[in-house]
């Protein structure tokens, strides 16, 4: 079954020349999943593919990062949006379903955000009609990275939130937790999970290692692999006995930030990696179907621990992708 799906997401996506369709099909967002990923579809506004045959390399990784890295050992489902209004529709949905879910469940949901892009695409949240009945009152709010500037400095991921989202709906200011103002990047990372830490376990449970259980994680998608402020071959990939880690060389600017750190990513009940736009086709393609060192590519280190892992794409970002290949074990090897 996993083949014919492929085969024919690859079909509607690329004609016989190997170029991305004029006018590419609506698709449906997934309603059901099984223990491989999602199988059944809604509606008219996304369509599944699976990445067959993955391995989670149980019990072989040091320091937390596997010794065999590559998209094909990443435990996901890939969720394709057409056309960009589609991914805002359906970041939207999984968000406000994610919600309901947890508030029906213990009272409660932690959303942990990032910045770039990725806070204009929760417009839909801020629609009436779409977050209807979205008790807002009992969400809290987090950033998986932030840069140690002020909230109202331009490169603030916070600012960029609160414009985009946080001044228009009703989530309590007490519920969302920023980072500290004027304050030295470590004493900034320490304060940050020390917050997280004095949340009930009823808003933030913890597992069985003691990280904190977030309901659903945002990641954008960096055009180097990074997740967070997690960037390639830097040192706080391999830190996993804190929440949060400060950083203070960072290769993008502004050079000190603090992040959530792979282990507490890699505990949330949901995680989405979300990438739209001809600008991440190439990353995409990398992350998703090159074996890579470890810790080249640290989007590959994404691997909730029992969680789900998702995708959410668009028609651009998928064009270097090899879908029809996935389960060719002569293309890609995998591990399992």
């Amino acid at each position: 079954m996993q083949s014919n799906i492929l085969r024919s997401q690859q079909q509607q996506l690329v004609n016989a020349k190997g170029h991305v369709a004029a006018q590419p099909p609506r698709l449906s967002v997934p309603s059901t999943t099984s223990r491989r990923g999602v199988l059944a579809s809604a509606d008219s506004k996304g369509k599944i593919n699976i990445i067959p045959n993955n391995g989670r390399d149980e019990g072989r990784s040091f320091g937390g990062i596997p010794p065999v890295m590559g998209g094909h050992l990443m435990p996901s489902d890939i969720v394709m949006h057409f056309p960009q209004d589609g991914l805002k529709q359906g970041l939207t949905r999984k968000v406000l379903e994610a919600a309901e879910a947890a508030i029906a469940q213990r009272g409660a949901f932690t959303l942990v955000l990032s910045g770039g892009s990725l806070p204009n695409l929760l417009s839909g949240l801020v629609d009436p009609k779409q977050a209807a009945g979205a008790a807002f009152d009992k969400w809290y709010v987090m950033y998986v990275d932030e840069r140690n500037v002020p909230h109202d400095h331009p490169d603030s991921t916070h600012k960029a939130v609160r414009e985009a989202l946080l001044s228009k709906v009703g989530i309590p200011p007490e519920n969302i937790i920023a980072i500290a103002e004027n304050t030295p990047v470590e004493q900034a990372a320490i304060n940050y999970e020390g917050r997280m830490i004095g949340l009930p376990p009823t808003v933030l449970p913890r597992n069985e290692a003691n990280f904190p259980v977030c309901d659903l994680i945002l990641l954008g998608l960096g055009p180097d692999g990074h997740i967070a402020s997690l960037f390639p071959n830097h040192p706080a990939l391999a830190i996993t006995d804190r929440w949060i880690a400060p950083v203070s060389n960072s290769p993008k600017p502004p050079p000190e930030r603090i992040t959530f750190t792979l282990p507490v990513i890699n505990a949330a009940k949901e995680v989405i990696v979300v990438a739209g736009g001809e600008s991440k086709a190439e990353i995409v393609q990398r992350v998703l179907e090159v074996q890579a060192l470890p810790g080249a590519l640290p989007a590959q280190l994404v691997r909730p621990k029992t969680g789900k892992l998702y995708w959410y794409l668009d028609v651009a970002s998928v064009t270097k992708l090899n879908i029809s290949n996935w389960d060719n074990s002569k293309a890609f090897p995998r591990s399992t």
